[in-house]
């Protein structure tokens, strides 16, 4: 089906994006969530009621009754479908990102919540769940989120410091800039896809890991800083370091490609959203993994491929254990 660019999507009422959503959802025709059967029956209400959802499925094989909205992104919205699109679309053609509060006003959602919580079941479904390993080329680097930069005139730092030691002002123990900030390791292919995740610390322990499973250990060159932490990986592969105490490049040995995709993940956390929760980190890194990864193909080619892969219902909020539900 032809990708959907926004203006087009702004014209669509509910049913005209349902009909959309179940053509991308399920090109073979419409499939019983529960047990996979393309046998069904179909069910026309005549009659408005508060469902507002005119057609329904019923499986011919399990006798359950489901809509193409059944275990997405969208199941047990009351936020209309249209608006639903119209969010997507803005989330994937926003290079550095849209915040819940804009989307509420674009979008006359009324409340912030109800923005808030759109916008991370359309994170939710950018994860990638399945990627092919990173090949060729790759740079590997870790950086901070909101490191906290020490404030204050030289001079004025002399003069604590003189007051301390002479015992008129207390001392204060001494902490990292970096201190309780969370930490992004990230891995990038030359020329191809990025993958990121947030880690605890930039040990060997925990980094060397990560890189042996994302990336095709045989047919991989790395590209690292001078960090005593990739140090080890060059007994698997061959591992080329740049120091950047002493300069940036050294012919095709540089993590400038790296170093770019933080660029523009901190300027959107900081000029978009300016805060972000530790907890809800990784959803912004999938939001911008996404988008980055497919940065190649148009704004609706980057929907329509955000549209097929909704399914995945999200419950994470939930405090308690939710009985599935078999409208929607």
């Amino acid at each position: 089906m032809k990708p959907a660019s926004f203006l087009e999507i702004t014209k669509w009422d509910d049913e005209q994006c349902r009909t959309y959503l179940e053509q991308m959802r399920w090109p073979d025709g419409p499939r019983c969530p529960k047990c996979g059967s393309l046998k069904h029956w179909t069910i026309t209400r005549r009659t408005p009621n508060k469902n507002h959802v005119s057609k329904l499925y019923r499986c011919k094989a399990c006798d359950k009754q489901y809509s193409v909205t059944v275990g997405t992104i969208f199941e047990d919205s009351k936020i209309p479908l249209s608006k639903w699109l119209m969010a997507i679309h803005l989330m994937c053609s926003s290079k550095k990102g849209i915040s819940a509060l804009q989307l509420q006003r674009e979008l006359d959602l009324g409340q912030y919540r109800s923005a808030w919580f759109m916008s991370h079941r359309i994170r939710e479904a950018m994860g990638d769940k399945s990627f092919p390993k990173l090949s060729g080329i790759v740079e590997a680097d870790e950086t901070y989120i909101y490191p906290k930069r020490p404030r204050g005139h030289r001079v004025w730092k002399e003069r604590i410091k003189d007051e301390q030691d002479m015992g008129l002002r207390p001392k204060r123990e001494h902490h990292s800039p970096y201190a309780g900030k969370p930490m992004v390791f990230g891995i990038l292919e030359r020329g191809g896809s990025v993958r990121t995740m947030v880690a605890t610390e930039a040990t060997a322990k925990q980094l060397q890991p990560l890189i042996r499973g994302f990336v095709d250990v045989p047919n991989t060159r790395l590209i690292t800083d001078g960090n005593k932490a990739y140090s080890a990986i060059k007994k698997e592969m061959p591992h080329d370091v740049v120091d950047h105490e002493v300069t940036y490049v050294v012919g095709d040995v540089h993590t400038q490609n790296i170093d770019g995709y933080w660029s523009l993940l901190k300027r959107g956390l900081v000029g978009t959203f300016h805060h972000v929760d530790a907890q809800y980190l990784p959803q912004y890194l999938n939001e911008f993994e996404y988008r980055f990864n497919r940065r190649k193909v148009s704004d609706a080619a980057r929907f329509a491929s955000l549209i097929a892969q909704t399914k995945g219902r999200v419950t994470w909020f939930c405090e308690t254990p939710q009985q599935e539900n078999p409208h929607a």
